[in-house]
């Protein structure tokens, strides 16, 4: 009878970390890859294909990454988890360790995933933040008063000159008044005029009136000292004698003699300065009805009926009651 020679074959399945392993490379993805697709890192991907036990967390999260497996390759998660089951049951045995009392070994989920609903919901809180400054910013700007600062001259500082440059910032798209006169601002809110000065104390008055007409006011004082020419401090021959003084309360006032600036300054409340000229006496200021002028010292009356601005009055004297009775006669 002819003897049969029998071979032994050894029949070796696929672990887990295999199957895993094939599953990835039949769809051409590298660790990375697949890494984006399920969310897990790289690391436990490759600890999980090599079956390396210690370098993974605690099983149930194991099996979350299984399942994402599963899912994504489109095969049976109960096959894939039993097969799981009975590997960490081989590995407790040999190497006597429980993996589920090794909580330390969590996995570091990622920080943040871009998502359609997440880009959606950014962008509305971007909107809501543009809307919300704007609001802000709009209801500050018509309740708050502007602020203004003067950069030069000084509080109390001493001017060697009769004029003075006055330079500052304001809030942008605001006006800005010096002694009641508008000046140029620039786009970025600075300004920068020069005023006349009279000899002794000046006071300098800077406003700043925003849109809704909410103001801010800076006041300055400087002592102005310097030399007054002969020929205008000599004042026998001049024609014009004109005296201004305030009722009720102070005034603001400017006043031109012939031409030259003389006065730029605050009237207190009953203070009277006389002005001289030959020619003629215009007078600015911010309250016509409380500014008196008198060429006698005894009839006083108002520049206005009314307490407003009034700009570039100028004064007309009396004619000579002796020289027009001689006109007529000739």
């Amino acid at each position: 009878m002819e003897k049969r020679n029998f071979v032994r074959k050894k029949i070796k399945s696929l672990t887990l970390g295999e199957k895993l392993k094939i599953l990835r490379e039949d769809r051409h993805l590298r660790v990375q890859d697949l890494s984006r697709r399920i969310n897990v890192k790289v690391a436990y991907i490759e600890a999980l294909e090599k079956g390396r036990y210690d370098d993974l967390p605690t099983r149930v999260y194991v099996k979350g990454f299984v399942r994402s497996y599963a899912q994504f390759f489109g095969v049976p998660e109960d096959v894939l988890l039993d097969l799981l089951e009975r590997e960490y049951s081989i590995y407790q045995n040999i190497y006597h360790k429980d993996v589920e009392e090794e909580v330390n070994k969590l996995p570091k989920l990622p920080r943040f995933v871009l998502t359609p609903r997440v880009i959606v919901v950014v962008v509305i809180f971007l909107v809501l933040s543009a809307v919300g400054l704007y609001l802000y910013f709009s209801v500050d700007n018509f309740v708050s008063s502007p602020w203004v600062v003067v950069d030069a001259p000084a509080h109390g500082s001493i001017i060697k000159s009769n004029k003075v440059i006055v330079r500052g910032k304001t809030k942008s798209n605001s006006r800005v008044f010096i002694n009641e006169q508008q000046i140029f601002v620039n786009d970025d809110g600075t300004f920068e005029n020069e005023i006349n000065l009279t000899q002794g104390i000046n006071t300098i008055n800077v406003r700043s009136v925003n849109k809704f007409d909410k103001e801010s006011n800076k006041q300055i004082i400087v002592d102005a000292i310097y030399k007054i020419p002969k020929e205008q401090n000599n004042q026998k021959n001049k024609k014009i004698h004109l005296i201004i003084k305030s009722q009720n309360e102070s005034v603001w006032i400017h006043v031109i003699a012939d031409g030259n600036d003389v006065y730029n300054d605050a009237l207190q409340l009953d203070e009277e300065k006389i002005f001289e000229a030959n020619e003629s006496i215009v007078i600015t200021t911010d309250d016509g009805l409380n500014t008196l002028i008198s060429d006698d010292g005894k009839t006083f009356k108002s520049i206005s009926e009314k307490k407003e601005i009034v700009r570039d009055w100028e004064y007309e004297p009396k004619k000579d009651k002796t020289k027009n009775n001689e006109d007529v006669e000739q």
